[in-house]
């Protein structure tokens, strides 16, 4: 969808970019919403049923792989998508980001093999919020394993600039939008 904005809007205009894909964005998820809320206000979820069941599927295959492979590439903290290329490969098991995404995988696979065992309604929501505290317990317990250091390793998401106000993100809205 940005691609094709900014092929709309023209690349020397990157604020109009940023600002009308946001707005793209909001608008459909605010779309979509209201289009799940009256079909189940009216009754209509059976109208998924004329529709043919590999078609389903492949669309719920295709939104499982685009979450793996976004997955990947944010954990990874790759610089562009996952590409299908042997440069790509060779990044993805470079020494500084193997433990990057074989950390999360491995989370999952515990994840989601205990969960068969493991019948509890908070079992889910409680191991999510283990990972940050336990991750944190060992950056504040180990004195080699700084918060700058940790950053710039990829283990910590770059946080706003220093000058930059809480509420910045809600000025890319003010940008030019068509």
């Amino acid at each position: 969808m940005a691609f094709t904005i900014m092929e709309e809007v023209g690349e020397d205009k990157p604020d109009a970019v940023i600002a009308t894909t946001i707005t793209a964005y909001a608008t459909s998820s605010v779309i979509t919403g209201i289009v799940f809320f009256l079909m189940g206000y009216f009754n209509f979820g059976y109208i998924v049923g004329f529709i043919p069941r590999h078609i389903l599927i492949g669309c719920i295959g295709g939104v499982g792989w685009f979450l793996v492979a976004t997955g990947f590439e944010v954990t990874a903290r790759l610089d562009s998508n996952l590409n299908y290329d042997l440069d790509t490969l060779k990044k993805m098991f470079e020494t500084d980001t193997v433990a990057l995404w074989v950390i999360p995988l491995v989370l999952a696979i515990i994840l989601f093999t205990s969960q068969e065992k493991v019948h509890s309604k908070y079992y889910l929501p409680t191991f999510i919020l283990m990972i940050p505290a336990v991750f944190y317990f060992f950056v504040a317990s180990i004195d080699e394993l700084q918060v700058p250091n940790l950053r710039r390793q990829g283990w910590i998401f770059s946080g706003p600039e220093s000058d930059e106000p809480w509420w910045y993100f809600w000025t890319l809205y003010s940008r030019y939008t068509f």
